[in-house]
């Protein structure tokens, strides 16, 4: 599939998946909910999960499950999650 992409593609799609996964973006889209309550932080992730839901009704089969395939957790991952379950 990597082959249907030119070099400038995957250079866009880098540049991207830093920024949305940069500290200042998750900062900034952190920033409206400091201090909401509960119940509203409730009512944005059923909002959420009614999106996703929407979105993935969407796609084909093929590429609903490779979205919905989940990615194995990095090395460093898994020894840190058992570093806390040991605590």
């Amino acid at each position: 599939m990597s082959e249907d992409y030119t070099p400038d593609m995957l250079a866009m799609l880098e540049r991207q998946r830093a920024y949305f996964s940069s500290d200042e973006h998750i900062l900034e889209r952190a920033r409206p909910w400091r201090g909401a309550s509960a119940e509203d932080c409730w009512i944005a992730v059923v909002e959420a999960c009614r999106d996703a839901e929407w979105m993935l009704g969407l796609m084909d089969a093929e590429t609903r499950e490779r979205a919905l395939r989940p990615e194995p957790f990095p090395d460093r991952v898994l020894a840190a999650l058992e570093a806390m379950q040991q605590r």
